[in-house]
């Protein structure tokens, strides 16, 4: 038998609490329909291909979040290589002949704002429900940031943590991961 899975896109660096809701969401839904989880990350971050000078600089190495990721009861972590080619591709590209055909992506966790494929301002979660609906994955719209918990006001996100580490508030980083 074919394992199918419920899976989630992203980088991921950190693997900090706002990740972990979007992870719990994964495992529920999976577990619901009688599949296993994913993760589809990339070996780098995405702007270190589109523009390297704002490349942010990763919390965790690629080893570090695989770790995570696996200590989060993700059965599958499945590393992209992100490079200009792949980003050529159309999210309907994407997640046709990648996440389903591929990969075996039957159920997809996206972020209300999460975007992938070549960059088409029109696009939105409604876009990939739609193109889910067509090629065969039921695209579900993950928690909103308030919902993966809040930091003095501010969404627990990899920026607000890479911000604490600049300016030298480690303890602090450490509580969100």
């Amino acid at each position: 038998m074919e394992d199918f899975f419920c899976a989630t896109i992203g980088n991921y660096d950190g693997v900090h609490r706002g990740h972990q809701k979007v992870l719990e969401k994964v495992r529920l839904l999976a577990k619901d329909r009688g599949q296993k989880t994913m993760v589809v990350t990339f070996d780098k971050h995405p702007m270190e291909v589109i523009c390297p000078e704002r490349a942010p600089h990763p919390i965790l190495s690629l080893d570090e979040r695989v770790r995570k990721l696996k200590e989060n009861k993700i059965d599958n972590v499945t590393i992209l290589s992100f490079n200009r080619e792949f980003m050529q591709q159309t999210a309907y590209d994407f997640m046709k002949n990648v996440l389903y055909k591929k990969l075996g992506v039957r159920t997809l966790v996206i972020g209300y704002d999460n975007r992938f494929g070549k960059r088409n301002p029109e696009e939105n979660a409604e876009s990939y429900i739609n193109y889910g609906k067509q090629i065969g994955i039921e695209v579900v719209i993950g928690p909103k940031p308030e919902e993966c918990g809040l930091y003095n006001g501010k969404p627990i996100c990899s920026s607000l943590i890479r911000q604490m580490i600049r300016e030298g508030n480690n303890e602090e980083a450490k509580l969100l991961l």
